[in-house]
């Protein structure tokens, strides 16, 4: 983890312009893996803290030109720091609509394209981790959109 610089990545995390999005990309695979190795849950939210690198996560949800592959990872970027502590919830439903997004995504997948089904995939999972402490209406809204999810699946 030493070898990453916490505030280039979080600088990175907030590209999103033609070539920037390659350096995004990379950004968002370097901090999934930083989340996925951690041997030490508070030395890695001491260097990617939460209440920095959450919000920027969900702003690539609430950019409508973010590619299905740059979603994809930063779905799963937040479903890392969801496994490591349910706390992290807040922050995400604290992201003016970043659920809604996250649900959005799922309502437009395409079966036929792979990636488009990883990202929904990745979307259920965020929505699983972060709807039990949350309140009522996250759920509902979230499992509405789930059931809709499982019917396109059955077509595949």
């Amino acid at each position: 983890m030493a070898d990453v610089d916490p505030d280039t990545l979080l600088e990175w995390l907030q590209m999103g312009q033609g070539d920037e999005r390659d350096m995004q990309l990379i950004a968002l695979e370097q901090l999934c893996m930083l989340l996925l190795m951690s041997d030490n849950v508070d030395r890695c939210f001491e260097t990617c803290p939460p209440r920095t690198f959450l919000p920027a996560l969900c702003k690539i949800f609430l950019d409508e030109s973010a590619p299905d592959n740059v979603l994809e990872v930063t779905a799963r970027a937040i479903t890392y720091y969801l496994d490591v502590s349910a706390e992290c919830t807040r922050r995400i439903v604290g992201v003016d609509g970043a659920i809604k997004a996250l649900c959005n995504r799922l309502v437009v997948v395409e079966l036929n394209n792979r990636t488009s089904r990883d990202l929904a995939e990745q979307c259920v999972k965020v929505g699983r981790a972060a709807s039990p402490n949350e309140d009522y209406s996250l759920v509902l809204q979230f499992y509405s959109t789930q059931s809709f999810l499982r019917s396109l699946c059955k077509v595949a």
